[in-house]
C-alpha cells in the first residue's frame, strides 16, 4: 500500500505494453492507454445529373434549377433531391458551368469529421470544390446545414429515400437530433466508363 505522500508525489513513466505505470508500481498505479481511433474513410458517389426545367423554382431571393438524379447509367436514382440553388450548382459543377449540356457525370465525396468543426479543411487537388456542413436528424428527415447552423435546401428521407445513399450521406444510422459533420467534395467527369451503382471508397488524398 502506498502512504497518503508517496501516493501525492507518484509520478507516471513511458507507456509500455499499452500501459502507463507510476514509479512505485502496482495495479493502483496501473492507467488504461486510450482506445486508438480508427480512421474514417471517405464515402465517394457517382451520380448523373440531367436537367429538368419542369423542377425549377423561383422565390423572391433564390432561384433553384430542377434535375432529375441518375445513377451513371441513367437509371433514376431513389432520392427526394430534385432542385439546387446557385450555390448548390456552383459547388456541383451544374448550370452555367454545364455550357449547355443536358446532363452532366458529378463525383460526390463525403468525408467525415469526428472532431467537427475544428477539424482541418480537407486537401483538395484543382479541379474538385469542397465545403464543409453537417446533417442532422429531425424525425425521418436528414438535413444538411452550413457550418454556420444555416439551414439548406437540401434534405434526405429516411424512409424512402434508396438506403444505399442515405448511408453514403450518413444518415441511415444517425440518431435523432444528433449531428454529424463532414467535408463535402464534387468534381465534375467527362466519362466513367463501367461504374456500379452505389457508393465506393478510397484512401484519403487519393484521387
Amino acid at each position: 500500500m502506498l502512504s497518503t505522500q508517496q501516493a501525492m508525489t507518484a509520478q507516471t513513466t513511458p507507456e509500455r505494453n499499452g500501459v502507463h505505470k507510476t514509479q512505485h508500481g502496482g495495479n493502483a498505479g496501473l492507467l488504461p492507454r486510450p482506445p486508438a481511433q480508427e480512421p474514417m474513410l471517405p464515402r465517394f458517389m457517382i451520380a448523373l445529373f440531367r436537367r429538368d426545367p419542369s423542377k425549377d423554382t423561383y422565390t423572391e431571393k433564390r432561384v433553384f434549377e430542377g434535375y432529375q438524379i441518375c445513377w451513371p447509367d441513367g437509371e433514376p436514382a431513389s432520392i427526394s433531391l430534385e432542385r439546387f440553388c446557385q450555390l448548390g450548382c456552383r459547388l456541383l459543377g451544374l448550370g452555367k458551368r454545364m455550357q449547355g449540356k443536358q446532363e452532366q457525370l458529378v463525383e460526390m465525396g463525403v468525408h467525415p469529421l469526428p472532431a467537427g468543426l475544428d477539424s482541418p479543411l480537407t486537401p483538395t487537388p484543382p479541379g474538385v470544390r469542397c465545403r464543409r456542413f453537417y446533417l442532422q436528424r429531425e424525425n425521418h428527415l436528414a438535413r444538411v446545414y452550413f457550418f454556420n447552423g444555416s439551414p439548406t435546401e437540401v434534405c434526405f428521407n429516411t424512409v424512402d429515400d434508396d438506403p444505399c445513399v442515405l448511408e453514403w450521406i450518413g444518415a441511415l444510422d444517425l440518431p435523432e437530433g444528433e449531428q454529424r459533420w463532414f467535408d463535402f467534395t464534387a468534381r465534375t467527369l467527362d466519362d466513367v466508363g463501367e461504374v456500379k451503382r452505389g457508393w465506393f471508397t478510397r484512401a484519403a488524398g487519393c484521387w
